[in-house]
């Protein structure tokens, strides 16, 4: 077996693995330093993807990696799973929202993305600054706490 397939495997298993590739997606150039910490955040994930918890608070230190982990490569990695889902991620303002949609698009359109997870592509028709649709009609929608889910 190829290292790529491995590879890909590791990816569509492994929360903590798949951070640390979104990671070096969005922030290239940068030093990724793993910690105990990213595995905890990824098992408690992982716990809520199972539906064995409910409701989440992750508090950690600024540059922890949270929001990369959370807003970025989470939706990416369930979208990878089921291009079905319906995710809805919502940040203090609008303009921090985008980048995290930003960057979500960036990990989905990468290649090491394509190759782990092939059946997940986003509709180039329905492609828009604060939210994309996946081609099996699923999407990953951007607002603020002052935005408007309304109609949603």
């Amino acid at each position: 077996m190829s290292d790529h397939r491995i590879l890909a495997g590791l990816l569509r298993k492994d929360i903590s693995s798949f951070i640390q590739s979104a990671f070096q997606t969005v922030s290239p150039g940068d030093v990724y330093r793993h910690g105990w910490h990213i595995d905890a955040i990824a098992w408690a994930l992982k716990q809520c993807l199972e539906g064995k918890v409910r409701r989440l608070i992750i508090t950690l230190p600024p540059r922890s990696l949270k929001s990369i982990a959370v807003s970025v490569a989470l939706p990416a990695f369930v979208l990878g799973q089921d291009p079905r889902q319906k995710i809805i991620c919502v940040s203090y303002s609008q303009d921090l929202a985008n980048k995290h949609a930003r960057d979500c698009r960036a990990v989905i359109d990468a290649d090491w993305y394509r190759k782990a997870f092939p059946r997940t592509r986003i509709d180039r028709d329905k492609n828009t600054q604060a939210e994309f649709v996946t081609t099996r009609k699923g999407f990953r929608l951007a607002t603020s706490v002052d935005g408007t889910l309304t109609g949603r």
